[in-house]
């Protein structure tokens, strides 16, 4: 009885924190825990992005290091409006498709209808749970690492600062471990893979919801659904790392 209470009592306080967003996976989510460099693939300088980035932590690049890092920057908005162009030809082909076995020749699908760059429509959220998900992860966390080797160490000691609180505020499994290692009782190597399918299981749950629901699932639905994956992941916690979690909620921010 004592454990259940226990367990309830620890998923009403870190619900908020530790259930996934209220909306389905954001592009680059579990790596940097959100935060990512560019939202944007349609800028004209893209080290503007990149500065208003640093300008979240506090960081002013330098004229040297910003003289260092264009190149990486360049190179990288260049690989994501690769992949959104790609993104793009394949979701218009597929929208062509259903056009043509519709007989409906007018109208455009998702990007359908549109030329190179045309289709970008700017923002990289359209991506966030197609196929390239992956690919644009990649390209953030190997950009984070070439932004982190430009930066002097108080300015990487800030970054790393913004970057778990990025992360904690994201939720999910990386806020969890994180919390964990800060607190001295790290998840076991047995512990991980367990609880990292709960949540992406939870993910998958989330996505459907909102599938279902045309993007406006019922508040009470996620909420059940949040309490849910916390009741799974609690039970898989030791009394330290149970104990670690309520106390990241209490404590004063």
């Amino acid at each position: 009885m004592k454990r259940l209470i226990w367990i309830s009592a620890l998923l009403l306080v870190t619900t908020p924190v530790f259930g996934q967003d209220d909306a389905p996976a954001t592009p680059f989510a579990g790596g940097a825990g959100g935060a990512q460099v560019f939202t944007r693939v349609d800028a004209v300088n893209p080290m503007e992005q990149v500065k208003a980035f640093l300008a979240k932590a506090n960081i002013t690049l330098s004229a040297d290091q910003e003289k260092t890092l264009r190149p990486s920057v360049e190179a990288a908005i260049k690989q994501l409006q690769d992949i959104s162009d790609r993104s793009a030809a394949e979701r218009g082909a597929r929208g062509g498709g259903e056009r043509r076995g519709r007989g409906d020749g007018g109208g455009r699908g998702d990007f359908g209808g549109r030329g190179r760059g045309e289709g970008r429509g700017g923002g990289l959220a359209a991506l966030a749970n197609g196929p390239a998900a992956q690919e644009l992860k990649k390209v953030n966390d190997d950009l984070m690492a070439k932004i982190t080797s430009v930066l002097k160490p108080d300015q990487q000691g800030a970054f790393k600062k913004f970057q778990n609180d990025e992360i904690k505020k994201a939720g999910g499994f990386a806020a969890l471990k994180l919390v964990m290692e800060e607190a001295g009782a790290p998840l076991t190597a047995e512990q991980e893979p367990q609880i990292q399918a709960l949540y992406t299981e939870d993910a998958q749950q989330r996505v459907q919801l909102f599938r279902e629901s045309q993007g406006r699932p019922d508040p009470a639905k996620v909420t059940d659904l949040e309490r849910t994956t916390m009741g799974k992941v609690a039970r898989l916690l030791t009394p330290a790392q149970r104990k670690a979690l309520l106390d990241s909620r209490t404590k004063p921010q």
